[in-house]
């Protein structure tokens, strides 16, 4: 007979791997994709006055200016789909440690698989290495 632990929606038997319901895993990848989308939006709005000032532009600043909005947009189609997903997959569940392994920000892993809700912002200690755009 396996023992059963449930915790924060994650059911785990003591000789398998913690596994996660996959609507569960959808709403939450969704909803750091909603986080990302408002700091994409954040991004360009802060941009705005700067470059309203600025006389000309060279094309490569043009070109990182328009992979922002393309980031944007596309994490806004992305969590869009992640939303259907979690509606059409529910009853599926879906190994945590493959997933957990592949990513690299750890704070983002405890969210997902944890159901920890906390700030995007990260102490150094928490992120690693900063990462300057």
């Amino acid at each position: 007979m396996k023992a059963v632990q449930t915790i924060a929606g994650i059911t785990q038997t003591v000789e398998e791997a913690a596994a996660i319901p996959m609507a569960t895993l959808n709403k939450r990848i969704q909803d750091e994709m909603v986080a990302l989308v408002i700091l994409a939006a954040e991004v360009q709005i802060a941009l705005g006055p700067t470059l309203a000032e600025a006389k000309t532009l060279s094309p490569a600043v043009q070109r990182s200016l328009q992979a922002i909005d393309r980031l944007h947009q596309t994490l806004d189609d992305l969590q869009r789909v992640m939303g259907h997903l979690a509606s059409a997959n529910g009853d599926q569940a879906v190994k945590i440690e493959p997933l957990s392994d592949v990513i690299r920000l750890r704070h983002l892993a405890h969210k997902l698989f944890d159901n920890i809700d906390a700030p995007f912002a990260l102490s150094e200690d928490d992120s690693g290495e900063i990462a300057w755009f």
